[in-house]
């Protein structure tokens, strides 16, 4: 367990497993809300034989912390290029759930030399007024107090017992903030990086069109759909998802 520091003075908790340094570097980044404490962490055994992994909580997020008043998009591909550069990593595949996969595709807008591959597991593109105000709606932290208190101590055991309420209040606004200044179509349509969209076919945030649209967006995108998988974390499969990504990041390679 490693942290960096941002040149704001966030610091940024990372954990790297494998020290061959000849094998490719495979980033991988947990969700809105999520961390590595939860998320990924179960496929690093599997993944190791193949990469050196490097897992990141996103600022303001499990052990990270966060100086700037607001969560944005910008400000953390900014920390995840300048957690590569200090690891010397300088291009890697990448991996990422919810919006680790959007972060992962906004990199390959800012830095696109620095990635070899992304994978996008259920990764929300195409954000609407509507689907921003039906999301937001869920995301306060009195209401998830009182109505699911299971997840709100889970979020409490991950994040801490004051920032949980903080990240949940900056997870809305950026979830609002993206409807107008997020990524778009006319941005992604020459990116030529290989890029896996994955989602599940009873996905309750992004509905298969959706998903099949973007993948058809990206010259190199490719879909794969994964039966029975919801959007919550724990519901991804280890089969086929890490053999998916073992084939797909060791042979998409540019």
């Amino acid at each position: 367990m490693s942290n960096w520091t941002a040149d704001d003075g966030t610091t940024i908790h990372y954990e790297v497993y494998g020290s061959d340094l000849q094998k490719d570097v495979l980033l991988l980044l947990p969700g809105l809300m999520g961390s590595i404490n939860r998320q990924w962490v179960n496929f690093v055994p599997a993944l190791t034989d193949n990469f050196r992994l490097v897992l990141m909580d996103l600022r303001g997020h499990g052990r990270s912390s966060n100086n700037a008043p607001l969560l944005e998009t910008g400000r953390m591909v900014q920390d995840i290029v300048g957690l590569l550069d200090e690891l010397q990593a300088t291009a890697v595949h990448v991996a990422g759930y919810n919006l680790g996969g959007y972060l992962g595709l906004q990199m390959l807008l800012t830095a696109p030399r620095r990635v070899h591959t992304l994978l996008m597991h259920a990764s929300k593109f195409y954000w609407t007024a509507d689907a921003a105000a039906k999301l937001r709606a869920q995301l306060d932290p009195d209401d998830l107090a009182a109505k699911v208190p299971t997840y709100a101590d889970q979020l409490v055991q991950d994040h801490g017992g004051r920032q949980w309420r903080i990240l949940v209040r900056q997870a809305a606004d950026l979830i609002s903030s993206l409807v107008d200044n997020g990524l778009k179509e006319s941005m992604i349509k020459r990116i030529q990086t290989p890029v896996l969209v994955s989602v599940g076919d009873r996905d309750e945030l992004i509905p298969l069109n959706e998903a099949q649209r973007l993948s058809r967006m990206l010259p190199n995108g490719r879909l794969l759909v994964l039966p029975g998988v919801r959007h919550p974390y724990q519901t991804i499969p280890a089969v086929p998802l890490i053999p998916m990504m073992q084939e797909f990041h060791r042979t998409g390679r540019r």
